[in-house]
């Protein structure tokens, strides 16, 4: 994915990756836990809790828009960012209380919270380099394979807390991660520096208005429309393939036995085991002088997940004419092509973002990323 992805990198890309691997580990934590806490601690029916999941999931992509506008016009990406981490984490300590009473208190502070963090995180990552920097693709690219690593901790600690301690505790250490993401941002605040330019955080609102007129809106959809396609089609991972895994695999490999859920685990393993590859093709590649554009990998990384699905339209028709379950290894080669398409357009597409819209609004247009995913979200169900 890069051409080296060791290349020298601001101190403040790396504090950004350690808040976000933070945040992560926390969301993931709750994502795991919160349909199951609705359901067996507050006593809701299925149908209200999966409603209400979704309305709250919803919630804060919409409302990410919102959240950069704030943090482009008003509060600055920096002090956003550490806003959101301060009420994510008062959101996870009310939810630590078990009170049905302060369920609501706590989802309007965990998506105020996500509404400022989010937008304002992916733009200060972009805000650390001049806009034609091309070590801005291998930022993006590292941040995204931090992050994964708390993704992929998250549920994992949230399952042994809650079977262990209890929900209290998991929501607790979920709050704890937060704190621990305001520490390390607000210990490495003066690293987190615009360099394309002068500083905006101090300017007047008015000069900072977003003109309509310089957006390249073309581009930008183009982007946009990019990242809600691969997501509709990436997260069948957990819908579709899941229900595949459970009715139509063997839940063995290799003499042990799984549950279907487990393989969800497989593209945070396989991002850790591919990135390094795709570094090095690509420093390979840039050496012949054959260095491929942005936009070629993100083609790449799409048409690499038709190939995911290819796998899975082969395994679908063997496993119906001989009547009977199939090795979960066709899964294991559907989600390696996925995470191969995963690592080439996700973070290449956060890059062309910030780098299209115009300085004074790549939190607003981080925003409608994270809008562009939810709607990837909606159609995949």
């Amino acid at each position: 994915m890069s051409s080296r992805f060791g290349a020298r990198h601001p101190v403040g890309l790396y504090a950004l990756c350690i808040v976000e691997l933070f945040e992560r580990f926390a969301g993931t934590l709750l994502g795991s836990l919160l349909l199951l806490y609705l359901c067996e601690r507050l006593g809701m029916a299925a149908g209200s809790a999966t409603r209400l999941g979704g309305a709250f999931n919803a919630a804060i992509y919409l409302s990410s828009v919102i959240g950069g506008i704030i943090a482009d016009r008003w509060l600055g990406t920096r002090r956003a960012m550490l806003l959101g981490a301060l009420l994510l984490a008062l959101g996870y300590a009310v939810l630590s209380m078990e009170s049905p009473t302060l369920l609501y208190l706590a989802a309007g502070l965990l998506m105020v919270g996500h509404a400022l963090f989010k937008p304002s995180i992916s733009s200060a990552v972009g805000k650390l380099y001049p806009r034609n920097d091309p070590r801005r693709d291998d930022a993006y690219s590292l941040f995204y394979v931090v992050f994964n690593i708390g993704s992929g901790c998250g549920p994992i600690a949230g399952g042994f807390l809650r079977s262990q301690v209890g929900w209290s505790a998991a929501f607790a250490v979920a709050g704890l991660a937060m704190m621990a993401a305001l520490a390390i941002g607000l210990l490495c605040f003066r690293f987190v520096v615009e360099t394309a330019g002068p500083s905006r955080e101090n300017e007047p609102a008015n000069s900072r208005a977003v003109v309509p007129s310089t957006w390249p809106t073309a581009a930008l959809l183009g982007v946009l429309g990019s990242g809600l396609l691969f997501t509709a089609v990436y997260e069948q991972s957990g819908q579709s393939l899941l229900l595949w895994a459970r009715d139509c695999t063997w839940h063995s490999l290799l003499g042990y036995s799984f549950p279907p859920s487990s393989l969800l685990g497989l593209p945070g393993l396989l991002v850790l085991g591919i990135q390094p590859l795709l570094s090095r093709t690509q420093s390979a590649l840039s050496r012949r002088g054959h260095r491929p554009s942005p936009l070629v990998r993100i083609g790449i990384g799409l048409l690499c997940g038709v190939v995911a699905y290819l796998i899975m339209v082969i395994a679908a028709l063997r496993q119906a004419r001989s009547q009977g379950l199939v090795s979960p290894a066709w899964l294991v080669a559907c989600f390696a092509a996925l995470t191969v398409a995963e690592l080439l357009v996700y973070p290449l597409c956060m890059s062309l973002v910030t780098r299209l819209a115009p300085p004074a609004a790549t939190a607003v247009a981080m925003g409608l990323w994270l809008v562009s995913l939810a709607g990837g979200h909606w159609l995949a169900g």
